[in-house]
């Protein structure tokens, strides 16, 4: 585990420690890979979450484009039997996702988490990734 590695880990689970009913913590690419998670999320557990909240974060931007007045997407939230999972963009290609207990303040939640991409989100980019070369 790199020393960056570390660090994301940390800022994620500090924001699990301070955002009340907070439950899981994960940072992934748009595209869906997870970056980082807090502990306590298991490997298949996170890899599922950031499958999930990267295609709500690409049904949010849809809904922009065709209802907003400008394409972009700020929150999602969805509510479920038992929790709420929270999405927000952190950074050029990231967002951050959290589950929360269904009892959590989730405005409290919400401003923590955009309070954590205020902070570092400049390093929180995750870059595209590139086709492999295909070989002749």
């Amino acid at each position: 585990m790199s020393s960056d590695d570390r660090d994301l880990g940390r800022v994620l689970e500090n924001l699990l420690h301070r955002a009340p009913g907070t439950r899981h913590v994960l940072m992934l690419s748009r595209d869906g890979l997870k970056v980082g998670h807090s502990p306590g999320l298991d490997v298949d557990a996170a890899d599922q979450l950031s499958a999930i909240a990267a295609g709500i974060a690409a049904l949010a931007l849809s809904a922009s484009a065709e209802f907003g007045s400008g394409l972009g997407a700020g929150q999602a939230m969805v509510e479920f039997p038992g929790g709420v999972l929270l999405i927000v963009p952190a950074g050029e290609g990231a967002h951050l996702a959290v589950v929360a207990a269904e009892d959590a303040d989730v405005g409290m939640v919400a401003h923590y988490m955009n309070e954590m991409v205020e902070q570092i989100g400049v390093h929180m980019t995750v870059a595209p990734r590139r086709p492999a070369a295909s070989t002749p």
